[in-house]
């Protein structure tokens, strides 16, 4: 009975830091996408297309290497979001299209802030 408890005791605490290990993962990614997607908006504020569409172009190279990782423990369908996202945004400021630049900035925002609060570490995700 003892020996069962610890088992238990130390599945559980294993689970637990799996869940904050990916938790932080999450959140260090959300936030270094979200600063890099501020980083092309600057330059779109500024007028500078061609680096705007640059860096968009980067910042979507960087998840579409990284995304296989996040879909480990990440729902699919907020993964794809995040891609359909960047995508859409890449090709406004490819056409030059403030109004949809703007919107998909927006969309993007929020996609990656979802990332990180749908793997939050909450009594709410937990149940």
């Amino acid at each position: 009975m003892k020996r069962r408890v610890i088992i238990i005791l130390a599945v559980l605490a294993f689970i637990a830091g799996v869940g904050g290990v990916c938790e932080a993962a999450g959140h260090a990614a959300s936030r270094r996408y979200t600063e890099s997607l501020e980083a092309v908006m600057e330059d779109f504020e500024a007028g500078d297309w061609e680096g705007a569409e640059d860096g968009a172009s980067r910042l979507f190279a960087r998840w579409e290497e990284e995304c296989g990782l996040f879909q480990t423990w990440m729902r699919h369908t907020d993964t794809d979001a995040v891609t359909h996202a960047l995508r859409a945004l890449r090709a406004s400021l490819s056409e030059r299209d403030r109004l949809s630049v703007l919107l998909y900035y927006g969309e993007c925002l929020e996609n990656f802030s979802h990332l990180h609060h749908r793997d939050a570490f909450t009594l709410k995700n937990i149940l």
